[in-house]
C-alpha cells in the first residue's frame, strides 16, 4: 500500500480506544463506548475488506442453544455456568434486534428446530428426557415460557419423525447486520480504518507493528479478533475452529421454514430465499479443522453433501458456492474478557454463537473502558 504522509500520520496517531476487529464484538464495542462516552475518540482496525472471521461468514442464525447443546454444557460445565453463557446469548439477541431493528436485520422468527437421525436414537431420547428440566432453566434464568416442545417432523423424511422446537429463535442476514452496525459506529464517530494486518504488539512502547511498515500508537487497545487473537496474545485459552459451509442454487418446492440443528449444532441449516444453506461438520475432523486458515477440504465437502442428500434429494449436484469461516473457542464457552495488561483488553472466544454473544460482549468490554476513563 502507498500511503501518502496524511494517511500515515492519521493511521499512526494514537487515539483513546483502538480497537483490532471490525467483526461484530468490534463494533459492537466501539457503538456502546461512543454511546456513552461520546468524548472519547475510537477507531477500529481491519486486516480485511469485510469482518476477516466469521461474522459475515456464518449461517445467520439468531439462536441460544438447543435441548441436546443444553444437556452437553450442563454436563461439561454445570448448570450455574451454562445458564450463565445462555443468559448472555439471549441478552445479546435482544440488545442487537434493538438496536439493528428485525428489518434490518432481514428476521425471520421462524423458531430454531432440533432433527435427529436414525443413528441419533440415544441422543434423541437423552434429550426427550431432558426437555422438562430445560424449560424449567429457561422459565427460571431467561423468564421464557414453554421454550422447547416436541412436534412432528412433515416435511424431512430422511429424519426421525420426532423433533424438538425452540420457539424463540430465528434467522437473519449476517451482512445486513454488520453494514447497519458498520453505519451506526460512523454515524457514531468511530474511524474504520480496513486493511491494516497486525503483526505484533509492542506493550511496552504502546505500538502496533502492521504491514507496509506502519508503526501505530494506542493509548488503550481492545483486541476482538476471536479465532486469531492467539496470533497476538499467543497465552489466551481460545484455539480457532473452522466451519465450512455451503448454498445450493434455487430450488423448486422448498419449504424449510425453521433454522435447523443436527448432532448437537454441529450441522446446521436453513433456507435463503429459494436455497439451501448448510453448514458445519467439523467435529468429523477437528484436528484439521482447528486452523486459522481459510478453506475447504473433500472429507467435510463429503460429509456435507451427504446430509444435504439426505434434506432434498439431488441437491448435492446444485452446490453454487463453498465458503468457510473461523470462530473462537476453548474448554469453555464463556467469553473471555480480560485485561491483559494496564492498557489491552481482550474480547474473545465466542463459542460459534457470535450473532447472539457479540453484543452481550461489546457492552461488557464498554463498560471495562468505561471504568477506567472516568
Amino acid at each position: 500500500m502507498n500511503y501518502s504522509f496524511w494517511e500515515k500520520y492519521f493511521i499512526e496517531s494514537p487515539l483513546d480506544v483502538t480497537i483490532i476487529g471490525s467483526g461484530i464484538v468490534g463494533l459492537s464495542t466501539a457503538i456502546s463506548i461512543k454511546e456513552a462516552r461520546p468524548d472519547l475518540s475510537v477507531r477500529i482496525l481491519e486486516r480485511g475488506n469485510m469482518p476477516y472471521g466469521a461474522s459475515t461468514k456464518n449461517a445467520g442464525f439468531s439462536c441460544f442453544g438447543s435441548v441436546s447443546e443444553l444437556l452437553d454444557d450442563i454436563e461439561k460445565m454445570g448448570e450455574e455456568a451454562c445458564m450463565d453463557v445462555v443468559r448472555m446469548r439471549w441478552n445479546g439477541l435482544q440488545k442487537l434486534k434493538a438496536r439493528v431493528g428485525e428489518s434490518n436485520l432481514e428476521y425471520n422468527h421462524g423458531g430454531g428446530t432440533e432433527l435427529f437421525r436414525s443413528k441419533d436414537v440415544l441422543l434423541k431420547e437423552s434429550c426427550l428426557d431432558g426437555l422438562q428440566k430445560c424449560n424449567a432453566l429457561i422459565k427460571a434464568h431467561l423468564g421464557l415460557d414453554e421454550c422447547y416442545s416436541v412436534k412432528n417432523n412433515e416435511h424431512l423424511n430422511g429424519f426421525e419423525d420426532v423433533c424438538i422446537f425452540n420457539q424463540y429463535e430465528g434467522t437473519i442476514n449476517p451482512l445486513s447486520m454488520i453494514n447497519d452496525l458498520i453505519r451506526k459506529a460512523i454515524n457514531a464517530g468511530v474511524h474504520i480504518i480496513n486493511g491494516i494486518n497486525i503483526a505484533k504488539i509492542d506493550q511496552v512502547n504502546k505500538i502496533l507493528y502492521a504491514d507496509n511498515n506502519l508503526k501505530i500508537g494506542y493509548d488503550h487497545l481492545i483486541i476482538c479478533t476471536n479465532g486469531f487473537a492467539a496470533r497476538l496474545i499467543p497465552h489466551l485459552p481460545v484455539v480457532p475452529a473452522r466451519n465450512q459451509v455451503l448454498i445450493t442454487a434455487p430450488l423448486k418446492h422448498l419449504h424449510l421454514t425453521a433454522g435447523y440443528h443436527v448432532d448437537k449444532g454441529y450441522i446446521y441449516f436453513r433456507q435463503y430465499k429459494d436455497r439451501i444453506l448448510l453448514g458445519g461438520g467439523r467435529n468429523m475432523d477437528e484436528i484439521a479443522e482447528t486452523t486459522d486458515e481459510f478453506g475447504n477440504t473433500e472429507l467435510i465437502q463429503d460429509y456435507l453433501k451427504d446430509i444435504l442428500e439426505t434434506i432434498y434429494p439431488g441437491a448435492s449436484g446444485q452446490i453454487e458456492h463453498w465458503w468457510s469461516g473461523i470462530l473462537g473457542v476453548g474448554v469453555s464457552k464463556y467469553p473471555i474478557i480480560e485485561w491483559v495488561d494496564p492498557h489491552i483488553l481482550v474480547g474473545v472466544r465466542l463459542g460459534g454463537m457470535g450473532v447472539a454473544i457479540g453484543t452481550f460482549l461489546g457492552e461488557k468490554l464498554a463498560e471495562e473502558v468505561w471504568a477506567i476513563k472516568q
